[in-house]
């Protein structure tokens, strides 16, 4: 048993449940010390279980557009990515049927992504009706985009955010001058990322 919400039912429900209280406060807080909704809300997806866990609070609220950020690796076009309901096709894995990276027989993909905590070649199945409904946005960020936010969000915040946390980040980043000043976004910073630093010290070297 693995900590998302991939696989048959009742796994990803169990880790739905418990990854909820996420959205829940969330949403709260927003009402409670802004006096509204974001218009968006934003988070990394791999397996899915942190994105499910804040989009969860808002999927009632039409207004608010929820967009998931999927490991881009070195290109969607090279191949080498994890951005499954980008890229992928209707499959079955770890005994659930969802999109997933394979070749025409089936195979599963080799996938690729500076973050381990995404590098999965599937997804659980609710993020599937969700990009199906139309309700969730997906879209994808590369491995260079995510350690260019690393580190200016270390620098400018003095936070270290996880190399997954950083995907959610790194979309935000790509959508200056697209947004209103006033928009209001929540990223769902899913961890820290001293467990990151030797990855990032591989590709930036001090």
């Amino acid at each position: 048993i693995f900590g998302s919400v991939c696989g048959p039912h009742p796994y990803p429900t169990i880790v739905k449940h418990f990854q909820i209280p996420i959205g829940i406060e969330a949403r709260a807080q927003c009402l409670e010390q802004l006096g509204r909704l974001p218009d968006i809300v934003t988070a990394c997806v791999g397996g899915g279980s942190n994105s499910i866990g804040i989009f969860s609070a808002f999927i009632d609220d039409k207004d608010v557009r929820l967009v998931g950020v999927e490991p881009g690796g070195r290109g969607l076009a090279t191949g080498e990515h994890a951005a499954t309901l980008i890229a992928g096709k209707v499959g079955v894995f770890h005994g659930a049927k969802s999109y997933l990276l394979q070749d025409e027989e089936g195979q599963v993909h080799e996938t690729e992504s500076i973050s381990a905590g995404l590098d999965y070649p599937a997804v659980g199945p609710e993020h599937c009706m969700l990009k199906d409904s139309g309700r969730v946005e997906y879209t994808s960020v590369e491995d260079e985009e995510v350690l260019d936010t690393f580190e200016l969000f270390t620098k400018k915040e003095g936070i270290l955010p996880a190399l997954e946390s950083a995907h959610a980040l790194a979309y935000l980043v790509s959508q200056k001058g697209k947004l209103p000043p006033e928009t209001l976004v929540v990223i769902n910073l899913s961890g820290r990322g001293d467990k990151d630093v030797g990855i990032v010290e591989e590709h930036r070297p001090v």
